[in-house]
């Protein structure tokens, strides 16, 4: 019996969301360098699922700016008013679109790097 494809978009969104929180679980309190990287492989791994590279730069430039418009929006706030997880949450978030874009540069160049 196969699902309605309905059902197989609830499924997905689902278990993006169950993924989602188990990364920032574990993922949004590092301290030292080990578990900084490993925050940010993870981040790398669940965003593959919307693609493994960018299409283009234009795109890599697009999804970082909006990473940065977010720390920007953490930026305006007062310190105090200031939710570190949030922050760390969104540097993550940019550092490993930085890793994305730099596994997609034979997409920008026309050729591997």
């Amino acid at each position: 019996m196969t699902r309605p494809p309905e059902a197989l978009e609830t499924d997905l969104r689902l278990a993006d969301r169950r993924q989602r929180q188990q990364f920032e679980e574990r993922a949004y309190s590092p301290v030292g360098d080990q578990e900084i990287a490993a925050a940010i492989f993870a981040e790398v791994e669940r965003a593959k699922r919307h693609g493994i590279m960018f299409a283009s730069l234009h795109e890599a430039y697009a999804v970082l700016l909006e990473e940065m418009d977010e720390v920007w929006d953490c930026t305006r706030m007062k310190r105090r008013e200031r939710n570190p997880l949030e922050l760390r949450k969104e540097f993550i978030q940019i550092a490993a679109m930085a890793v994305k874009a730099l596994q997609s540069m034979p997409n920008f160049t026309g050729g591997s790097v």
